[in-house]
């Protein structure tokens, strides 16, 4: 992982000024008015054609070749109004953190989990793009100790808001980098801590592997995988799922297939897809499809990016 840097010139910093404006203005609206504001952000990029729409009917294509057009478009503008959602939601849930928590309605499957932190286990969580991370965040860290990576923003006032939101339920956090990996695994070798991973995020070229995702040929991350095994964790598969309207949230934790602890990579690899598939075959609409998961990232073995227009 490259070291982050942030541009501080006076330019940037009333861009980031300006950014946080947005977002505190955004957080003064009623949750009913956040979901439907966001509702209507996801509506008009499936009516204008936008570029988030392309690249949801490309990946939809691609992992569910068995449904036919009408259901791939029906699941393609339902996801786009969830992602609108998730974009809309987000400086509420920054803005009220304890709010947000109070906003999980149920828990399903996290006594396994409560079970190993109590035997002096490590936890692993593995979020994927899917439903509301950041309500996991906050439950996490108000529930145990957590520490998590953060990528910082190119705006300083950005990152200071995320950040204070972030720590507020005292979780700990390490930087996107060779610094902060290390500081994760050492925590979970130490004791009962929980870290959070975006398992499915693209990798910078130094830092994956290809493996089958949807059926498809993937650029995946090692770090997951590697950590495990380093630590000696145990691996959880979670994400918090919207519940209709203005309901709030249901938290969602699945065990992986017993594969992703295989000292051999390729197979831990292949377990964890796997489990990312499983998860998200449980809110599929939920799921962020406008991600670019199968750009290629020029690895040998890769077939052309199915993004090129």
């Amino acid at each position: 992982m490259g070291r982050e840097t942030s541009d501080n010139s006076l330019y940037n910093r009333f861009r980031g000024q300006l950014a946080v404006l947005a977002l505190r203005l955004l957080s003064w609206l009623p949750f009913s008015l956040n979901r439907r504001l966001g509702s209507l952000i996801g509506r008009l990029g499936w009516q204008l054609r936008s570029e988030s729409r392309t690249i949801s009917q490309i990946n939809v294509g691609l992992c569910f070749p068995e449904l036919d057009r009408t259901a791939q478009d029906t699941l393609i503008k339902q996801s786009l109004i969830e992602t609108g959602k998730g974009t809309s939601e987000l400086a509420w849930l920054w803005l009220h953190p304890d709010e947000a928590l109070n906003m999980i309605r149920r828990i399903d499957g996290d006594q396994p989990l409560r079970e190993t932190l109590a035997s002096g286990r490590g936890v692993m969580v593995l979020a994927p793009h899917l439903g509301c991370w950041e309500l996991v965040n906050f439950w996490l860290s108000s529930e145990f100790d957590m520490h998590a990576m953060f990528k910082p923003s190119k705006f300083e006032q950005v990152n200071a808001l995320v950040g204070k939101s972030r720590a507020h339920f005292k979780s700990t956090l390490h930087p996107a980098s060779a610094r902060g990996v290390a500081g994760l695994a050492r925590a979970l070798k130490s004791g009962p801590v929980v870290t959070g991973i975006l398992p499915d995020q693209v990798p910078d070229k130094r830092s994956g592997e290809i493996v089958p995702f949807f059926g498809r040929p993937a650029w995946t991350a090692t770090l997951p995988c590697k950590l495990l095994q380093q630590s000696g964790a145990r691996a959880f598969m979670v994400f918090a799922k919207r519940l209709p309207g203005t309901e709030g949230y249901e938290l969602i934790i699945r065990e992986p297939e017993a594969g992703i602890y295989d000292p051999d990579l390729a197979t831990a690899l292949a377990a964890m897809n796997r489990s990312i598939e499983a998860l998200v075959r449980e809110a599929p609409e939920q799921y962020i499809w406008n991600y670019k998961r199968f750009r290629r990232k020029n690895q040998p073995g890769m077939p052309s990016s199915p993004y090129r227009t």
